[in-house]
């Protein structure tokens, strides 16, 4: 999995590891979907794969972040949907997107 997500990560800087059912999950995709972002983020679905224990349990080990979402920024977590939510509220999410060379 280091190798698929070193992959991701060349082409989506953004990635959204979240939940299809899971409430905060769709509160940070439709908040991300208020910004104009290029390249877009990549959305996986984690409940929808075969292999979403070990999924959970890679982000977990490498992010320090063992619940959905988890929102990765060049290899960085931002944290989840709270996280994500603090961020726009104190005027910085763009700012940190921008820094990381997206388009906003």
């Amino acid at each position: 999995w280091a190798e698929r997500m070193r992959v991701l990560q060349e082409e989506y800087p953004l990635i959204v590891f979240s939940k299809t059912y899971c409430p905060y999950s769709a509160r940070a995709k439709k908040l991300l979907e208020r910004y104009d972002i290029t390249p877009r983020p990549k959305i996986i679905e984690v409940d929808l794969r075969s292999d979403a224990p070990h999924i959970k349990g890679i982000l977990t080990r490498l992010t320090r972040h063992a619940t959905f979402p988890n929102i990765i920024l060049h290899g960085h977590s931002l944290g989840g949907s709270d996280d994500l939510l603090r961020m726009h509220e104190e005027g910085v999410l763009r700012s940190e997107l921008e820094a990381e060379g997206l388009k906003v």
